[in-house]
């Protein structure tokens, strides 16, 4: 597996990086640890002298930013088969998604910044925006609050919708050498529409129970294949109006360290007018976020991608 890990001079970067070094693949991975160095960005270009000072400026930033990576690499030899460390100049959340392209990872690793609203709020830069518009899977590494301990990985959430991508979550943590100890939580949240009171018709009808008896067949299809493997599962099925927030709330009830989503719902019309259930999760959650994602599946559909754009910048223009 190769994994890009982002790296900058915070607390939450470092989280992130000692959740890397303590996450059990089953093999040494080749590592990618990227810092990008951001440029002022007000600068006057009729200023003299200033190209030498922003020179000056940058190669000092970039010294600093290749000790720290270097610094970040160092520590992380052990579970590490190789490593590539890269100090672009540019805007982080756009060097970043270059890095995992270039590179052609596996896997994204960020620190999150912060559990307050107002966090909740600055997570729109870094961090969510490479989460949200990367074409591979990513983890979100948020520390536990007021604690200066990394989080641990010891009840892990599985949120299940009942897509061919709840198979593809299952298949990603079988890559890693999980131990007996650890809880997998499979759970599904059937969403309940209450405009009209539906709600109480929907549970009333046959085709509620038999939808309701579906998804438990299919949860208990997929505890097996863990329970093969030697871990611990609870399945559950859960009646929500919100399907973000009854993950939330099942993780913060359960004391879960990480919540693993799929995407399916993460296309750019539904990012810019809807929002997904993995966006919401990866904004209000207070343990760390694994956003799985297909990138070979999402490279064969490129006409639709264009589709998609077209119509975004068609609504916004007029």
């Amino acid at each position: 597996m190769r994994v890009l890990l982002a790296n900058d001079a915070s607390k939450h970067s470092q989280a992130a990086a000692e959740y890397l070094l303590a996450m059990p693949f089953r093999r040494p991975i080749d590592l990618d640890i990227v810092s990008a160095v951001t440029p002022p960005s007000s600068i006057d270009p009729g200023a003299e002298g200033i190209t030498e000072d922003l020179s000056d400026f940058l190669n000092e930033e970039k010294e600093i930013a290749k000790a720290r990576v270097e610094k970040t690499a160092a520590k992380l030899c052990g579970p590490v088969h190789s490593i590539r460390t890269h100090v672009p100049i540019g805007q982080p959340a756009s060097e970043v998604l270059a890095a995992a392209e270039q590179c052609d990872v596996d896997l994204v690793v960020l620190g999150a910044v912060g559990h307050s609203a107002l966090d909740r709020v600055l997570l729109g830069s870094v961090s969510d925006y490479v989460a949200t518009h990367g074409e591979t899977t990513a983890l979100v590494v948020r520390p536990r609050r007021d604690s200066e301990i990394p989080p641990k990985l010891e009840r892990i959430v599985i949120a299940l919708s009942g897509s061919e991508e709840d198979q593809r979550m299952v298949d990603w943590l079988k890559q890693f050498q999980l131990h007996s100890s650890i809880e997998v939580h499979l759970v599904r949240v059937l969403r309940l529409d209450t405009f009209y009171r539906q709600d109480i018709r929907r549970k009333a009808s046959k085709f509620w129970q038999n939808y309701v008896d579906h998804a438990q067949a299919q949860i208990l299809t997929l505890e097996t294949q863990f329970q093969s493997i030697g871990l611990t599962t609870e399945t559950h099925l859960v009646e929500a109006e919100h399907v973000g927030d009854a993950l939330i709330d099942y993780a913060e009830t359960h004391g879960c360290d990480l919540i693993v989503t799929g995407d399916s719902d993460s296309g750019i019309l539904t990012r810019v007018f809807i929002g997904s259930t993995s966006r919401y999760v990866l904004r209000h959650a207070r343990c760390s976020v694994l956003i799985v994602r297909d990138k070979e599946d999402r490279a064969r559909d490129p006409i639709a991608s264009e589709d998609q754009r077209a119509a975004v910048g068609a609504s916004v223009s007029g």
